[in-house]
């Protein structure tokens, strides 16, 4: 027995996130002592100018120093902080009022068997229209209906990361609504090239809805081919379905969360409204659903605190996962990395210079996913590059689009998906064994995508 346990290999466990992010916050400490640093002028908007790279002389960043910087980083993150807890709250008193629970059931008991091949599609579209139009990282807080949802369905909690995380992340990633901010600052005519936009998501989307319902009919036929283990089950006050009514004020809730959703898209565009705007209506919103249900202030209440309190931990790993930038731009590390790359990219032809402008941006953003952050230092040095070349505005900003959202579904660096997949219990493993090969499909016609409208001189 005992050669027998000496000969046993351990199994590998993939670290905790916070020990991942601290790995990378330590690479990043080493990179500000050994590395050439650099940085570029910048103007008064405090965007780099293009053709100003020089050296500096270096500052480094101690463990210790990183370690000072936690505080700022949760203070950083404090507006997007703030739309978790409010949107985990909102979420969960919808949740809390068995709307889903009996659109569900009435959707089982008419589809019976093909429940599974109707419901996952409708889901991952219904969720990338809704990112597309009124997509924000708060959204995140879905998951946990793609919980309750994947219960009823005997699916697994990867599925619940597919339908919801994926579906709203696909769909604001390729979205045809939300590139003003790209669109204005690569110094095109706001919501122009509509119609490949279009186009994009349609595919992005389509491609993801395909790819959930084929994984859930798999584990629906097999629940051993789970990348989970096995498939969820109901908990016990889930009464096996034997006849359902119509759902109607479950229907009614439904269309008021996504009206409210719609509504804060719109306003955001045409009356300027902020994410302060956006935390008022997820309140109203929690309320409503719950009024329209029948229950009295103090469940609704209940629910909202148990939802916010539940984004607790998530929050905090997501303040200090701002470090890891703090360390790279104290550092003089991100505009060294900007430059260098902006020099390869620079000596390319069209369809070369555009794929390799995504790819930059594909691998940067692993690194630095806020694309605030990025669009700052890249966009004023990467657009006189691509003018140099010949490449369009109009495909400079799609290339920095799709390069931007796609590495958010894999990096450990993005606060949104460490917060979903602690919400799902999914390890970070396991969800690479999911993505990752979506992902791989996305970048290649991206790339593809990108490439040809640099050569054919795409200009929307």
């Amino acid at each position: 027995m005992a050669e027998k346990a000496k000969g046993t290999k351990k199994k590998f466990q993939v670290p905790h996130i916070l020990v991942i992010i601290g790995i990378i916050v330590l690479v990043a400490c080493l990179r500000t002592y050994i590395a050439p640093v650099g940085e570029f002028d910048l103007d008064e908007a405090g965007n780099a100018i293009a053709g100003t790279y020089h050296a500096v002389e270096r500052t480094t960043v101690s463990p210790w120093q990183a370690l000072l910087m936690v505080k700022k980083g949760i203070e950083n993150a404090a507006s997007m902080i703030s739309l978790m807890l409010i949107g985990g709250g909102s979420i969960a008193c919808i949740v809390g009022t068995g709307a889903f629970d009996d659109i569900l059931n009435y959707g089982v008991f008419k589809l019976s068997d093909r429940s599974v091949t109707v419901l996952v599609p409708s889901i991952v579209v219904l969720m990338g229209l809704l990112g597309s139009f009124a997509g924000t990282d708060s959204m995140i807080a879905f998951v946990t209906v793609g919980l309750v949802i994947c219960k009823r369905l005997h699916l697994d909690r990867i599925c619940a990361m597919g339908m919801f995380y994926l579906g709203y992340l696909v769909g604001m990633g390729a979205t045809f609504t939300g590139m003003i901010t790209m669109q204005l600052m690569a110094g095109v005519e706001p919501m122009s090239g509509m119609g490949v936009r279009m186009i994009i998501w349609a595919v992005f989307v389509g491609l993801n809805a395909w790819w959930c319902t084929r994984y859930a009919k798999k584990i629906s036929a097999d629940p051993s081919k789970s990348y989970c283990g096995g498939v969820m089950h109901p908990d016990e006050d889930m009464e096996e379905i034997k006849e359902a009514k119509f759902p109607l004020r479950g229907i009614i809730v439904v269309l008021v969360m996504f009206g409210i959703y719609g509504f804060y898209a719109i306003a955001n565009n045409k009356w300027g409204w902020d994410q302060s705007y956006l935390v008022a209506l997820q309140i109203i919103l929690a309320y409503a659903t719950g009024l329209i249900y029948h229950q009295d202030l103090n469940k609704i209440s209940k629910n909202f605190f148990k939802g916010a309190c539940d984004m607790g931990g998530i929050s905090l790993i997501m303040g200090v996962a701002r470090v890891i930038g703090f360390v790279l731009t104290q550092g003089h590390v991100m505009h060294t990395l900007a430059n260098w790359a902006a020099n390869i990219i620079g000596g390319s032809g069209l369809a070369l210079a555009g794929a390799g402008l995504f790819i930059f941006t594909l691998i940067f953003n692993f690194l630095i996913p806020s694309r605030t952050s990025k669009m700052a230092i890249m966009f004023p040095v990467l657009i006189p590059i691509g003018d140099v070349c010949g490449l369009s505005r109009q495909v400079v900003a799609l290339a920095y689009q799709y390069g931007d959202s796609i590495s958010n579904t894999l990096t450990p660096m993005s606060g949104p998906l460490v917060g979903a997949l602690g919400l799902a219990d999914v390890s970070y493993d396991k969800w690479l064994k999911y993505s990752a090969p979506l992902m791989g499909i996305y970048a290649v016609i991206s790339i593809a995508v990108v490439a040809f409208l640099a050569s054919v001189g795409y200009v929307g």
